[in-house]
């Protein structure tokens, strides 16, 4: 008997007739459907034998994983009663928590090693700095419907989802201006991005929990690495990871978030690209919403012009605090009208940090010129920051003002509040200094020796009264190393101790010889010789306390175990300090100014080590050590380095250190051309470096000062800089004043976006194709290392505020 034909061609199609179909049984052998009447839905997701209905109950397998089994909801729907769910990197099929991870890394895989499956790269590359790719996963899961009350109410949407583009099309459709972050698919340099903005209905389960991953890490990055800088403790702490679970979190506030951290989280090339899709976003929405008056907007542009300073967009940061400033002036921000029923204390405390923020902001882009100053400080009738402890408990407590005298309500502030006052004395002492190296020639001979002393001794004694004010637990010890390097305080405790020398050394930088901000002759020989002696024993001194510092807190970080996260030794502003403390410490060796050192110095040596040779070269590596690190996460930082190298190697060949200040001078007028055979400011000060007295001429011209002179180190200070302010009143308004460090670089900023560089006029540049052909003046100015900008890789960082705070051991 023949056979119908199996195969009939019609239109080049393969098509079965039905008595084919049935002889073609032996050819396409199926297995027979197993009866499933004793096979719960769980067991049957999570693809295992069921033991079968025990009658009343759970079967074994769910009663044993505590899972929710079809045996006791047999009065529900099966199907919405337990539905499957999409897989995802924590959760099964069956939506049972993950043994292992969903799938490995291409470098994992390769070497046939566990993963962790963590996003944006698995542990095994984050500990080993390798590249962490996901190839995307070839099986492709259908969405299915989860427990809600309009599956039943809509049966439809099954079918209606079937039909309806995959989420990631949906959300590029609705989302047009969404941030993207690499896939969790691609790894972290992939090309098929995810929305990582989007409304949680586009989300499919497994890209919200990515997306949730994502923030968290990021938000623990926030909260580790710049929370406790100078007043970006405005996020609340609980509140934010709260909204997070909950994906009530503002996505802007997010993105900003993520833009901040993201080169702490991912330090490549990968990372910076993602946070400069952040920070685009964010900037898009401040454009869009510019016709509105909102706390939400303030809080935002505090958030992008942080990630536009940590980047180098000077520019932007510049133009964005006019407008930040301005909008927190018409929000009476930085006035206390009362309490509002609309807000809650933390919501308060959160705008006045906001508030603080941009003060600090104010005075790191003033650099030292009052003039610049827009947040005056008396137009801050707010509190400073309060008890941390207050903030995150909701607790309203009255806190100290800036001006308060210490202890008038203890225990009410926290370290942002130290801080802001160091930041607003570290900006007097920048302005009394600079406005004595720009004494101009007309006011030269109205400028007593007394009277500039009172100055420098008055504003020593505002940080000794400082330090003495600060608790216990703060102050510089090796046991307060330990304990605030092993906790999440860390970055504000080396903020404060690192500002506190640097403020020191700020004050008495004068006296070095080889300084960019030079002190005229004419000044310097009215000054008595052992006050410069003790201002340079000073400089030397709290440079040498800065380097043991760094040493501690370098030490201490290498000692910790493998955390997982990225341990850095102190903050994004610690380096930029490296610059000034290397100088000073060169310039010690030069002229030997180390020996005696303990007998002049306020500073506090808290470690009794003999000082020599030897010992400063060691504390100039224990800086580079601590900038070191911050090299493949910061260009500017890596700058910053390689000029520390090229000054030291520089000095290693000649026994000298260059001068900061190349052949213009920064004062207007030549007082020295009056005097052709008069040694120079340097040729003075070197003189007393190196005999403790001026050289014959220059002590003839000393035997002419005024006969009591001096005053102690520690004495009844007249208000700081009043002297400076009266005989400097007319030339100040006859000229206009220098150009600060910061609006210089945006003035000078290449279009090609690259940062300016970082060395010193007289030295060769860390990245030669960096410098453009002809720098102008100004641009020379900054990066010759002027009093407040002399941190070379400070600057083009973002120093100016984080190395404005001032402070006293």
């Amino acid at each position: 008997m023949d056979l119908p034909p199996l195969f009939d061609a019609v239109d080049g199609q393969t098509a079965l007739s039905g008595p084919a179909r049935a002889c073609s049984a032996p050819a396409k052998r199926r297995r027979p459907a197993p009866s499933l009447t004793d096979c719960c839905r769980t067991c049957r997701l999570r693809k295992v034998k069921c033991s079968g209905n025990p009658g009343e109950g759970p079967c074994s397998n769910c009663a044993r994983l505590d899972l929710t089994c079809g045996f006791t909801a047999a009065e529900d729907d099966d199907d919405v009663a337990i539905s499957r769910t999409t897989p995802s990197y924590s959760h099964t099929e069956a939506g049972t928590l993950r043994k292992r991870a969903q799938r490995a890394c291409s470098q994992c895989h390769s070497h046939k090693t566990k993963c962790s499956g963590n996003l944006p790269r698995c542990k095994r590359c984050e500990s080993g700095g390798l590249a962490c790719e996901y190839t995307p996963a070839k099986r492709r899961f259908t969405n299915v419907r989860f427990r809600n009350p309009s599956a039943k109410s809509e049966p439809g949407n099954t079918a209606k989802a079937s039909t309806n583009p995959e989420p990631n099309q949906v959300k590029s459709a609705r989302r047009g201006d969404a941030v993207a972050s690499p896939a969790p698919g691609a790894g972290s340099g992939g090309s098929s991005p995810f929305a990582l903005i989007a409304n949680e209905s586009n989300l499919g389960s497994e890209e919200m929990l990515v997306r949730r991953d994502i923030l968290l890490r990021h938000v623990d990055a926030y909260m580790g690495y710049m929370y406790w800088l100078p007043c970006q403790g405005y996020l609340h702490p609980e509140t934010t990871y709260r909204e997070i679970q909950e994906g009530a979190l503002d996505p802007t506030v997010a993105a900003a978030v993520c833009g901040i951290t993201s080169v702490f989280v991912s330090p490549s090339d990968a990372g910076g690209e993602f946070g400069t899709k952040c920070s685009a976003h964010v900037e898009m929405y401040l454009f869009r919403n510019g016709d509105k008056f909102s706390d939400n907007l303030l809080l935002l542009f505090a958030l992008s012009i942080t990630f536009n300073l940590i980047r180098g967009e000077f520019a932007k940061v510049w133009q964005s605090f006019g407008v930040a400033s301005r909008l927190m002036l018409g929000l009476r921000i930085n006035w206390d009208v009362g309490p509002r029923d609309d807000q809650s204390f933390a919501q308060q405390e959160s705008l006045r940090r906001v508030a603080w923020h941009l003060f600090h902001l104010d005075r790191m882009l003033a650099g030292g010129y009052e003039e610049y100053i827009s947040c005056r400080a008396d137009v801050m009738r707010i509190a400073l920051p309060c008890a941390e402890a207050a903030f995150r408990e909701n607790r309203p407590v009255n806190a100290e003002r800036l001006y308060d005298k210490p202890g008038n309500h203890p225990s009410t502030i926290n370290l942002h509040a130290y801080q802001l006052r160091l930041i607003d004395l570290r900006h007097r002492i920048q302005v009394t200094t600079k406005r004595l190296c720009a004494v101009g020639p007309a006011t030269q001979s109205q400028l007593g020796a007394s009277k500039i002393m009172a100055d420098i001794n008055g504003l020593q004694n505002e940080l000794t009264r400082f330090h003495m004010s600060l608790p216990p637990e703060i102050l510089l010890s090796d046991q307060t190393v330990a304990k605030y390097m092993a906790s999440t305080e860390r970055c504000g405790y080396v903020f404060l101790h690192t500002h506190l020398a640097i403020s020191h050394i700020d004050l008495y930088r004068f006296s070095l010889p080889g300084q960019r901000d030079k002190v005229p002759a004419e000044v310097l020989r009215r000054l008595p010789p052992e006050f410069i002696a003790r201002s340079q024993k000073q400089a030397v001194a709290h440079a040498m306390c800065l380097g043991r510092f760094c040493d501690a807190i370098q030490t201490e970080v290498d000692q910790m175990r493998d955390t997982g996260r990225l341990e850095l030794a102190g903050d994004y502003s610690t380096f930029q300090m490296s610059t000034h403390c290397v100088r000073v410490l060169l310039v010690a060796l030069q002229h030997e100014l180390y020996r005696d050192i303990t007998d002049v110095t306020t500073a506090p040596l808290w470690r009794s080590v003999e000082v020599d040779e030897a010992h400063i070269r060691f504390l100039v590596d224990a800086v580079q050590r601590v900038t070191r690190p911050w090299c493949c996460i910061l260009k500017v930082a890596q700058q910053a380095y390689d000029h520390n190298i090229a000054l030291i190697e520089g000095f290693n060949k000649t026994r000298k250190v260059a001068d900061q200040r190349a052949v213009e001078t920064m004062f207007a007028g030549k007082p020295d051309s009056a005097h052709p055979c008069s040694p120079g400011p340097d040729a003075i000060l070197e003189s007393i470096a190196a005999t403790g007295s001026p050289d014959e001429h220059a002590g003839r011209a000393l035997s002419q000062r005024p006969s009591n002179p001096s005053t102690p180190w520690i004495a009844a200070p007249p208000d700081p800089g009043t002297a400076l302010h009266q005989h400097q009143h007319q030339q100040r308004q006859q000229q206009p004043p220098g150009i600060p460090l910061f609006l210089a670089q945006a003035r000078n900023r290449r279009a090609s976006g690259a940062l300016p560089p970082t060395a010193d006029a007289t030295s060769p540049l860390p990245d030669a194709q960096l410098a453009p052909a002809q720098l102008a003046p100004a641009q020379q100015h900054m990066y010759a290392g002027d009093g407040y900008a002399d941190d070379l890789a400070s600057r083009p960082y973002g120093q100016g505020c984080y190395a404005h705070p001032l402070g006293d051991y």
